[in-house]
């Protein structure tokens, strides 16, 4: 990546925002032509394709998607310079007002208190809601950064993605299914199935993989919150889809059992998210480039992806 150039990442962040060479290059007052032309070089100055292209379409590849996590770290580190100039002077960076998925609460706890580290004069307000409900508040000014699973597309804000998200199905260690290997996506059909409530991101991942599938799931019970869910779980009641980022100390402690299901774990991505339609404070900015820098290696400390087939 000799050759690589900060113009062509600004380019590429642009680009995977949008899912649009045209737009991308609308975005940046550029040609399109010159869009397409400084990906073509990055792919070949990088060895891999960052872009599906298929039908005037355009999609991330895998390798696209984990290079945007670079991406993103490349000019955040820039802006965290000019944040950290800006406190050296002494500025006050003021009141921060954190929204969160409900599965974040696993581990956000322990990165405000590695950013508190860093910003001890940030005062933090926090809510925890499901996606949709996130959603609302980002759009409506009540809340100045949000952490969640899926991006919102029909609000004006900007979304940094910062770490992989794995999602497994999970089951009581004295399940039937416990303990076999390899098993195809369709024995989730003969199993009771509990889900998560309607708005929540990890419905929509369910429900996703289930057409993608072809699956017929017998959704025995829906429940809202990850606790209620494990608890169920753990009674044997029946599986779930959950993120692996909440099931850490039930899996230390031999209490759930992650199903080696083909086709899994699910990836997703963490996202930062940001309204765009105001200007953003010194605490919000301070904060979404933290997460994007060192997001991923603190979940990393945290959690261990299982080793399964996929």
């Amino acid at each position: 990546m000799r050759n690589l150039t900060l113009r062509q990442i600004r380019i590429f962040l642009s680009a995977s925002k949008f899912l649009s060479f045209s737009k991308a290059a609308a975005d940046l007052n550029i040609t399109g032509s010159a869009v397409s032309l400084q990906i073509k070089e990055m792919e070949g100055d990088i060895g891999v394709s960052l872009f599906n292209r298929e039908n005037n379409k355009i999609t991330l590849t895998s390798a696209g998607e984990h290079f945007l996590l670079y991406a993103n770290r490349v000019v955040s580190t820039l802006n965290e310079a000019r944040t950290v100039m800006e406190n050296l002077r002494g500025t006050e960076i003021g009141i921060l007002k954190i929204g969160l998925a409900s599965t974040t609460r696993y581990f956000l706890p322990e990165m405000l208190v590695q950013f508190r580290t860093e910003y001890p004069n940030v005062q933090i307000k926090v809510v925890v809601k499901n996606r949709e409900e996130l959603i609302e508040l980002l759009r409506d000014g009540e809340i100045d950064i949000a952490i969640m699973g899926k991006p919102p597309k029909h609000i004006n804000a900007d979304s940094d993605a910062f770490a992989t998200h794995p999602h497994v199905f999970i089951a009581s260690p004295l399940h039937k299914l416990a303990g076999k290997s390899n098993l195809p996506p369709d024995t989730l059909n003969h199993v009771d199935v509990i889900c998560r409530e309607l708005g929540s991101g990890t419905r929509y991942i369910m429900e996703k993989f289930i057409a993608e599938q072809g699956l017929t799931l017998k959704m025995s019970m829906e429940m809202s919150g990850n606790e209620t869910i494990k608890q169920a779980v753990m009674a044997n009641l029946g599986i779930s889809l959950v993120s692996l980022h909440t099931i850490g100390n039930e899996i230390t402690n031999n209490q759930i059992a992650i199903l080696d299901i083909k086709d899994t774990p699910i990836i997703r991505t963490w996202y930062i998210v940001t309204p765009n339609n105001r200007d953003a404070t010194q605490a919000t900015e301070a904060f979404r480039q933290f997460i994007v820098n060192k997001g991923e290696g603190i979940l990393n400390s945290m959690f261990k992806a299982p080793q399964l087939d996929t």
